[in-house]
């Protein structure tokens, strides 16, 4: 009686900690999660650094995935078109190890000018991208009005995006 009731006991535990550490996937309609991050060189880059404007918010791993660069290059292609519509892109890398001078890297592969901001292991920006392969669209108020879901070969482009920004 004892161990089945310890038993019980342990198993509704483990299964309260595993619901409130899970969180609900982020989705329109709901307020973006603010986040502060270091960008390149020193400067910090928060998501209320943002506000006013939309914000095209964009998950990727490191300078060495091939999908992760080719979607930097579309973003770049559609960079001007973009903030033509009022929004900026900012791309977060997730396990971009070398800090700054991967960052360099990926800008000199890629000839990329949106910022871009590290956040290894989702440490800060958790509630964003459970994969790391997505995308937001985030309006002037901090809300999100598009999840542009990724897989690890496909990720939101530019066109799509773009249709997005003008509804």
């Amino acid at each position: 009686m004892i161990t089945k009731t310890i038993t019980t006991l342990c198993l509704t535990a483990v299964a309260l900690m595993a619901s409130t550490s899970v969180a609900e996937e982020l989705k329109v309609g709901d307020k973006a999660p603010e986040f502060s991050l270091k960008g390149e060189g020193a400067d910090t880059i928060n998501l209320s650094d943002f506000k006013g404007k939309k914000l095209v918010l964009s998950f990727n791993r490191a300078n060495w995935c091939p999908f992760c660069m080719k979607q930097v290059v579309d973003l770049q292609k559609h960079y001007d078109a973009i903030q033509d519509a009022g929004a900026e892109v900012l791309v977060i890398w997730r396990e971009e190890a070398t800090g700054s001078d991967g960052l360099k890297k990926i800008r000199d592969k890629t000839k990329a000018t949106m910022p871009f901001a590290l956040d290894l292991k989702a440490e800060r920006t958790g509630a964003y991208s459970p994969e790391g392969f997505d995308s937001y669209i985030i309006d002037e108020q901090g809300k999100i009005i598009a999840v542009l879901e990724g897989t690890k070969p496909d990720r939101a482009m530019g066109d799509e995006i773009m249709q997005h920004l003008k509804k």
